[in-house]
């Protein structure tokens, strides 16, 4: 083998072995939105497209963020890819018709193009979601509204006894859940794909996202459990756990722990500690690429694309 074979093969192999790191992808992400909410857009979408091209996975999400951009500039070219890689994630194209912007392309040759190829792209999406692990957490999930439901809808005398159901429930769901992952990767949106409104009718299909299980986990983890904190951050640099989904598991952990078992500690994203230290959560925030809070705050003020780290399902 030539020096030239070796030094590609060994380029090559972290790559082969260990697959993608996902920090990387979020990192493209979060400079494409601090891009738009500063107005550069034409920056944002490139930077959306490079990101995309370096991955075979990319979060629903981040492909609706992505249209509206391209809608917004008119970039049919980078709209026309935006959209076929959005499909092929899951967004639905009835819903895509109905972003702001892009109703001003409904006769265009180029949408009717991809209309024509849509079920194409629908194939590829069910093609890549492991069904049986989808129809396990949607039972699982179905189960747990249930008993949320009856919780609520009980006598407060009553509430005790099936607060401990609920409970030993959870603690089953979540071991579960822990199995699944050392077995098959977090079972997130890129192993199950989005939930849908067909799925549950708790669901916002519009909301894009695999919020299931971890509705499953903030409910355990509503009082003191034990952590799966480092399990799951492994998840986060293979693309199997969305990062803003791991920071508000470990916020519930922190907020309602009473500190009986060690947890990563807040990321004040989903709850906030009554006594905030900024650059400590900061840092946190930075290990696993989520933007920090001046950032999410500046964001909250753009009008170019969809919020949606305050949805969760």
């Amino acid at each position: 083998m030539t020096v030239k074979t070796w030094i590609i093969v060994l380029y090559l192999m972290p790559n082969i072995l260990f697959g993608k790191n996902y920090f990387d992808y979020y990192k493209g992400i979060n400079n494409g939105k601090l891009l738009a909410a500063n107005q550069n857009i034409e920056a944002s979408i490139q930077t959306y497209y490079s990101t995309f091209e370096k991955f075979d996975f990319v979060f629903a999400r981040d492909c609706y963020n992505a249209i509206e951009l391209a809608a917004l500039a008119k970039d049919t070219v980078s709209l026309t890819y935006f959209i076929k890689r959005g499909i092929g994630q899951g967004l639905k194209f009835d819903q895509i018709l109905k972003i702001k912007n892009i109703t001003q392309f409904h006769n265009s040759a180029f949408l009717k193009a991809i209309e024509k190829d849509k079920k194409a792209h629908e194939k590829s999406y069910e093609n890549k979601i492991n069904w049986e692990l989808r129809e396990i957490i949607v039972k699982m999930f179905e189960e747990d509204q249930a008993m949320r439901k009856k919780y609520y809808e009980a006598a407060l005398f009553k509430r005790r006894r099936i607060g401990r159901e609920w409970e030993e429930l959870n603690k089953i769901q979540i071991e579960k859940l822990i199995e699944i992952t050392k077995q098959y990767g977090f079972p997130g949106e890129r192993l199950i794909g989005v939930d849908t409104e067909e799925m549950h009718p708790k669901i916002h299909t519009s909301n894009y996202s695999a919020g299931m299980p971890i509705v499953l986990f903030i409910h355990h983890y509503s009082q003191p459990n034990k952590s799966y904190d480092s399990i799951l951050f492994e998840q986060i640099k293979s693309g199997y756990l969305y990062n803003e989904h791991f920071a508000t598991i470990c916020d519930f952990e922190a907020a309602f722990g009473k500190n009986k078992f060690e947890n990563y500690g807040y990321f004040a994203f989903k709850q906030t500690p009554k006594r905030i230290n900024e650059k400590e959560i900061n840092n946190r925030r930075k290990e696993i690429a989520l933007l920090s809070i001046n950032e999410f705050e500046k964001l909250s003020a753009t009008k170019s694309f969809t919020k949606f780290w305050n949805r969760l399902y």
